[in-house]
């Protein structure tokens, strides 16, 4: 029979873990949001200073673009294959419910991140080719097509292994990413052939893919609701 002490005792589990004074919004939006600002500003910056450096020697718009976009994308691909292989290091900048949803789709976010990583850098090598940049044109077509197809056999993966909600957020963004290059290389295209503007050269048609494809998968995300803070 319990006495009066043991009835009234304190949880020690519940002393233990005391509830987390800083505001929610701070944890899972103002704090990753930084960090995410911070590592987008040190990859861009490190690029750029990498082009004005002796061993580039600068390059053109095209290429500097290309290049600082390919660079975005291989930070945001790391970024969410640290976050997935570490789910208690992710949960803390990745805009997750807790560790164990990280754990839970662990499989297509590191497939995920290595595909945008591999299309960063195929990105990267292309803008950094010869004869303008320092990286040598049959290296650069193997990096290039390679970082390309296996990247996509990758994203073939994610969508096999994908739950139903991702599936339809992969199905979403891939009818608007459609629908934006159509619009926007198409319209370009249009007044390019009637001589109102210049013609898109190759890189700069291959970096417009990357741009849209990321604008159309945070537009798909967006209308989920899986931008909001959890």
């Amino acid at each position: 029979m319990m006495t009066q002490d043991e009835f009234s005792a304190p949880d020690p589990v519940a002393q233990s873990t005391p509830e987390p004074t800083t505001p929610r919004w701070v944890r899972k939006f103002l704090i990753p949001a930084a960090i995410g600002g911070v590592a987008g500003f040190a990859a861009s910056f490190g690029m750029l200073r990498l082009i004005d450096s002796d061993a580039v020697g600068g390059l053109d718009d095209s290429a500097s673009i290309a290049a600082l976009v390919g660079a975005v994308y291989a930070v945001i691909g790391l970024g969410i294959s640290i976050g997935a292989l570490s789910p208690q290091v992710g949960a803390k900048f990745l805009n997750v419910e807790d560790a164990d949803e990280l754990r839970e789709q662990k499989k297509v976010l590191v497939l995920s991140g290595v595909a945008m990583l591999l299309w960063g850098v195929a990105l990267v090598a292309l803008a950094l080719a010869a004869p303008d940049g320092p990286v040598p044109q049959g290296l650069a077509l193997i990096v290039g097509l390679s970082g390309l197809v296996i990247g996509t056999v990758m994203s073939v993966l994610i969508y096999r292994a994908s739950d139903e909600l991702m599936l339809a957020v992969n199905l979403e963004a891939g009818a608007l990413s459609y629908g934006l290059v159509f619009a926007v290389v198409g319209s370009w295209s249009v007044l390019a052939h009637l001589d109102y503007v210049a013609a898109l050269a190759p890189l700069d048609l291959l970096t417009l893919f990357y741009v849209l494809v990321l604008v159309a998968s945070f537009i798909a995300v967006g209308r989920r609701g899986m931008l909001e803070i959890r």
